[in-house]
């Protein structure tokens, strides 16, 4: 029997992170689905995002159970460094990197790589972080970090995963190297059944945001849309706060709402807790700048919360699905507009809306076409295609 070929996965945050966001889902589906295929080590960070201590012991014993691999976690400082030598100095058949603004997990094994002289493949998936939207945002600082890893070299020989068209041309565009197109795999999970309708108030409207309270998925847009709206709602916030001063700003929106719009802050929501709290909600808002993937996106579809976000998603055509709604970010108009006329339909009506965007949400969780294309494209660059 031919021995797995042995991948090493470098992430900033896995399991058990909770504040990791949608990088942990993604590389979850990615060691769930394939690692029959091939022999993953994910190596990781003893921490969580923003955690002053590291991950008890019974979380990593539990999480490398559910994981199903194994799992390496290192720890901050200089002793990172000696921790990543060693790992690299073992045969590895890939190196997969998982973020292109790490300097801990990229840039630090980047450096090595040059330094030791590696020759195995590198690919890197940049996770979005490159794309047009992502990059308006500190633009100074993303151009000339890429500068920098230029001029030192750093990316040659690199390869880049794509997670969309529209990525492949954003990656292509830059020049950083060859870029291979392969979608994120879907959650490994299962729609939830929907409250009956009795269960859910006709008034108000009851709408989520999850996700990290940072500017790029754009809470202080959402909060100014809903201070727009005449209709009663409610509007629940999940999500690390990772941006101090954006977080205060927001809380500045949330004391001048209009009395029919309260909202309430809930805190980090676990991983894993999606699909048995977004049913809950009829809608997800989340209008976001940019989004490579958008796990939760297709976690609210899965639980029948109907997703009104910005049309810079892969998730495309909402509103002639009859499912949910992707829109400009030219003005927050629009989305009151959406929010007011989906509080005025009827319950029937709103149900409806509902079981098909559970539905649409099961028909895209097929990984087949996406599990094809990302073992493709480990085996060539392993060279066993």
């Amino acid at each position: 029997m031919t021995a797995r070929p042995r991948v090493l996965v470098l992430a900033t945050h896995f399991a058990p992170s909770q504040r990791g966001g949608g990088l942990v889902t993604a590389l979850a589906s990615l060691v769930g689905h394939l690692r029959e295929d091939f022999d993953f080590t994910v190596a990781t960070s003893a921490h969580d995002l923003h955690a002053g201590e590291p991950y008890p012991p019974d979380a990593l014993d539990r999480a490398q159970e559910r994981a199903g691999v194994p799992m390496v976690y290192l720890p901050r400082g200089t002793a990172r460094i000696a921790a990543l030598n060693a790992l690299l100095s073992q045969p590895w058949d890939l190196v997969y990197l998982n973020s292109f603004l790490s300097p801990g997990y990229t840039t630090l094994p980047l450096l090595l790589r040059r330094l030791k002289g590696l020759r195995m493949p590198w690919l890197l998936a940049p996770r979005g972080e490159l794309m047009p939207g992502a990059l308006l945002l500190k633009p100074r600082k993303k151009r000339g970090y890429l500068a920098t890893l230029r001029a030192a070299g750093l990316l040659r020989g690199l390869h880049f995963q794509a997670t969309s068209p529209a990525e492949v041309r954003a990656l292509t565009a830059l020049g950083l190297g060859q870029v291979h197109e392969a979608g994120d795999l879907p959650p490994d999970c299962q729609p939830t059944d929907l409250p009956p309708p009795e269960a859910m108030p006709l008034t108000p409207l009851r709408l989520v945001f999850l996700a990290r309270v940072v500017p790029i998925k754009n809470l202080l847009f959402a909060l100014h849309a809903l201070s727009l709206l005449r209709t009663p709602v409610t509007f629940d916030i999940y999500g690390p706060v990772g941006d101090a001063a954006y977080w205060q700003a927001c809380q500045h929106a949330i004391t001048g709402m209009p009395a029919h719009v309260q909202v309430s802050y809930r805190g980090p929501l676990p991983p894993g807790e999606a699909l048995r709290t977004l049913p809950a909600y009829e809608m997800l808002l989340l209008p976001t700048q940019s989004e490579n993937n958008g796990y939760v996106i297709h976690e609210a579809l899965l639980s029948g919360c109907v997703p009104l976000i910005s049309d810079q998603t892969p998730w495309q055509s909402l509103q002639a699905l009859g499912v949910g709604a992707d829109l400009p970010l030219d003005t927050p108009d629009r989305f009151a507009a959406f929010i007011e006329a989906f509080a005025q339909t009827p319950p029937a009506e709103r149900l409806q809306w509902r079981q098909r965007a559970q539905a649409y949400g099961l028909e895209r969780l097929n990984a087949s076409p996406q599990t094809l294309a990302t073992r493709a494209m480990f085996n060539c660059l392993i060279g066993r295609a």
